[in-house]
């Protein structure tokens, strides 16, 4: 149902908005620091400010709109969101290794973006309607169709690291669904089969990047090159940085990629540790809020979408702050809210949105 007039002010959660906008903020004055005067890339930090506005737009809009009825239409979301994906893999544009962006007025936009939220929906309306407190076999099966889906199609673009944002959905709904031990046993020699086997259906590229994560010296001038110069910028960083649009790695463009998937490495540089701990921090504060509406939360899929909310987030900047210094593979998992990504930053907009729209209806009578 579509209320007509905004909440009001004082029940929204500002610690989730705040953090959410701080971050954002962070993210745009890097961009701008990595980008001006940058040739092609000149300009990259006012699209990144209208696709904020789109994003706040749609947090606001998800606010106003019952998760409720989305939970029930959820099915049919799902489906459609799956139908970029397929096409991506038959007639999608080639960018950088991948078909994972469908372009349209100077734009560019990552579909498997929106598919997480749908899919999101989706397991939150499966255990919105499972009566039992544990995991049944046919709701483990169903779990796992619903993720492992668009999983592959994203999988199959190939995009690794977009993929991989879709298994905390998986985990989450494990955990949210009390899986017993011996599930859990299972799971991971499953995932170790899995594994090995996925080796042969690799890109070169993607095998590369594993096998210089397993000896970092191994090529330093080609596919070390990103993690070498990542960790450069952050130890030359130290304690209070260089400061802003100082960095040498940033400013001299030895670091590749810096706006997107290695902004956390300049504002290493440039901030040094203070400006790492203020930025994990934002997120820290972000995901413990999340976690925190999720124990007020008035029904089981309400929970639900509040925890995968948290758990991606988690996931995302973990993974992308481990890279950074090398201990992760590189992935190509941005930063959420802060790395360079029109798709990445207005969905997840979206994304807090819906917390925001859960917390709000947390009374029988919202």
């Amino acid at each position: 149902m579509i209320r007509g007039v905004l909440p009001h002010p004082r029940r929204l959660d500002l610690t989730v908005i705040l953090c959410s906008v701080a971050l954002a903020a962070v993210g745009v004055t890097f961009i701008a620091s990595t980008t001006i005067g940058a040739g092609r890339h000149d300009g990259l930090a006012t699209r990144q400010a209208i696709w904020i506005g789109v994003g706040l737009a749609a947090m606001f809009a998800a606010v106003l709109f019952d998760y409720r009825t989305l939970l029930k239409a959820s099915f049919v979301l799902y489906l459609v969101s799956l139908v970029p994906l397929i096409y991506l893999i038959l007639f999608g544009q080639r960018i950088a290794n991948v078909r994972s962006w469908i372009r349209f007025g100077g734009f560019q936009f990552q579909p498997a973006e929106l598919t997480k939220i749908t899919t999101a929906l989706l397991v939150a309306y499966l255990f919105e309607n499972e009566d039992e407190g544990h995991l049944r076999l046919s709701t483990f099966v169903k779990l796992g169709a619903i993720v492992g889906v668009p999983f592959l199609l994203t999988f199959a673009q190939p995009d690794l690291g977009l993929a991989l944002t879709f298994l905390p959905l998986l985990i989450v709904g494990f955990f949210f669904g009390r899986l017993p031990l011996k599930g859990w046993i299972a799971i991971t020699i499953a995932v170790a089969v899995l594994a090995g086997a996925g080796w042969l259906f690799l890109k070169d590229y993607q095998k590369q990047r594993i096998e210089t994560f397993l000896n970092p010296d191994r090529d330093v001038l080609k596919a070390g090159y990103q993690v070498h110069q990542s960790k450069i910028a952050v130890g030359s960083g130290g304690f209070s940085g260089k400061g802003f649009r100082a960095g040498t790695q940033s400013q001299l463009r030895f670091l590749p990629v810096q706006h997107t998937d290695f902004i956390l490495a300049v504002i290493g540089e440039e901030w040094g540790f203070l400006g790492i701990i203020l930025v994990l921090g934002l997120f820290a504060a972000l995901v413990l809020r999340c976690l925190t509406l999720s124990r007020t939360a008035r029904d089981r899929g309400g929970v639900f979408l509040i925890l995968a909310v948290a758990g991606v987030l988690f996931f995302s900047v973990t993974v992308n702050a481990s890279m950074m210094i090398g201990l992760l593979p590189t992935t190509g998992i941005p930063l959420p809210l802060v790395s360079y990504g029109g798709s990445s930053i207005a969905t997840t907009f979206l994304a807090i949105g819906l917390v925001l729209s859960v917390d709000y209806r947390r009374f029988a009578n919202a």
